[in-house]
């Protein structure tokens, strides 16, 4: 037979809401998949100027690009 003691009750409490917790962060983190997956363009766009200057860095075998790039500067994801 379980007596529901302070105790017990007390841990049934903590135990639910380290449960609730988790919840959230699994629906925070779902969100911030959506919110990415709704982003795909600039993912698409980063990563293409990130190959760009991989490119350009070895055609000058990793010298200075500055003069080279001109147009890719921005990695930014906010826009």
């Amino acid at each position: 037979m379980c007596r529901l003691t302070a105790l017990v009750i007390f841990l049934w409490g903590w135990m639910k809401s380290e449960v609730c917790k988790r919840d959230e962060l699994l629906a925070h983190i779902l969100e911030a998949a959506a919110c990415i997956k709704e982003r795909e363009d600039q993912l698409r766009r980063t990563t293409r100027d990130l190959r760009t200057r991989v490119a350009k860095c070895t055609e000058v075998d990793g010298g200075i690009l500055e003069n080279i790039l001109g147009t890719v500067t921005d990695f930014s994801f906010e826009h």
